[in-house]
């Protein structure tokens, strides 16, 4: 769910499967200001209306301020897929077995739709903001403010479950998360508490830093503060982040500073929004990975002109630094993933090591960039990975 725009390719040649872009077109919907709701059990949520496939474009502006929810992917299982019960994507009937909420806000009024006047996506911060690390919100006109949603996922009954927080690729508009509900579904069929939250991935709607950073850690703070209602255990929250979120993802899991601090309409009280393991799903990390223009606009200028962002978000001096966090870390990577191939994860592996982190690399056989989220073997390493009981 990372148009490509915005990665740069791991080796010459390699190319984006253009099935994700029909993908992308197909499922995703704004969420933003709509309220919680209680999801029949007979059926799927059905979207009010769906918007049009984002612009790769960082400067493009959604043609909808007011977003809503998408329905969840309905991908063919892969081949060798077990006879589980419910079935890989079979979202009638998984939600007989795993009561789900579908739009719950998780933060104040944000803003979420902003206009780039051209030739001004970049917004160097002044020296003294510089120094401080912290720089204002993306330049621009604010056009929309809504609710940042998240989903919840769980077993109708249970007691010290683990605790899941999936977040979504990107750069897209609010809403994407709906892609990921059938793996949702299935970690909470297996015995976990699962939230899919979306955040701010570009500067477009409202994201950049520390926007984006913040919207993931609220998200997290917030699963720990009401993971406990759903049976979770919330000394055992899980960051699981797919493609682009990867970058946010990490730099949350491995900065010593808690960016639920920046976020004052998060939803959650006092609750830490570090993750107490990270899981990268077919996930980037680090500004090689990245593209350097998308970087300026997100970080708030180039790195001369906020060296403080670009160090606060450089996962391999993170890795490293001294007094660092030390989540446990699982890596997976598709072998036929041409968008952030097993080597992208060896690299950010070898930086954890050096930092004394545990980390553990799979190679998700045949696997593609997608599939990696169907496949059985994503989900035998996640349910091992968080102790969830089998069903």
């Amino acid at each position: 769910m990372t148009p490509t725009a915005f990665l740069r390719a791991r080796r010459p040649g390699l190319r984006r499967p253009h099935g994700l872009a029909l993908l992308l077109a197909a499922m995703l919907a704004a969420s933003g200001c709509s309220s919680p709701q209680q999801v029949d059990t007979a059926a799927s949520p059905t979207p009010a209306s769906t918007l049009q496939a984002a612009s790769t474009s960082p400067s493009a502006v959604p043609s909808s301020a007011v977003p809503e929810t998408a329905p969840p992917a309905t991908a063919s299982p892969t081949p060798n897929a077990p006879s589980y019960p419910c079935g890989l994507v079979d979202p009638q009937c998984q939600s007989l077995a795993v009561a789900q909420v579908i739009g719950i806000p998780f933060t104040g009024q944000v803003p979420c739709a902003v206009t780039q006047p051209t030739g001004s996506n970049i917004a160097p911060a002044s020296s003294g903001a510089a120094a401080s690390g912290a720089v204002a919100a993306p330049s621009g006109t604010v056009t929309a403010y809504c609710s940042l949603l998240l989903d919840s996922f769980a077993p109708p009954a249970g007691k010290g479950l683990p605790v899941v927080v999936m977040i979504p690729g990107g750069p897209v508009p609010l809403g994407a998360r709906g892609y990921l509900w059938g793996l949702a579904r299935l970690l909470a069929w297996k015995g976990a508490v699962v939230f899919t939250a979306d955040y701010r991935s570009g500067p477009q709607w409202g994201g950049g830093y520390p926007q984006t950073f913040a919207d993931v850690a609220c998200a997290i703070a917030y699963a720990r503060d009401n993971a406990a209602k759903l049976g979770g255990d919330p000394s055992r929250v899980f960051l699981a982040a797919h493609s682009f979120g990867g970058f946010p993802g990490s730099v949350v899991a491995l900065s010593r500073h808690d960016f639920g601090a920046d976020e004052p309409a998060c939803g959650a009280a006092s609750a830490s929004g570090r993750p107490d393991a990270f899981v990268g799903i077919a996930a980037v990390y680090g500004f090689d990975h990245v593209g350097a223009d998308f970087l300026a606009q997100l970080l708030g200028g180039p790195r001369d002109a906020v060296p403080a962002n670009w160090v606060a978000t450089d996962v391999a001096a993170l890795a490293t630094a001294k007094g660092h966090p030390s989540p446990k870390v699982l890596l997976l990577a598709g072998s036929q993933d041409a968008v952030a191939p097993i080597t992208t994860a060896d690299e950010f592996a070898a930086n954890l090591r050096a930092g004394g982190i545990s980390v553990a690399v799979t190679s998700v056989e045949g696997a593609t960039h997608d599939s990696i989220l169907t496949d059985p073997a994503t989900l035998a390493a996640l349910t091992s990975l968080i102790g969830a009981p089998k069903p």
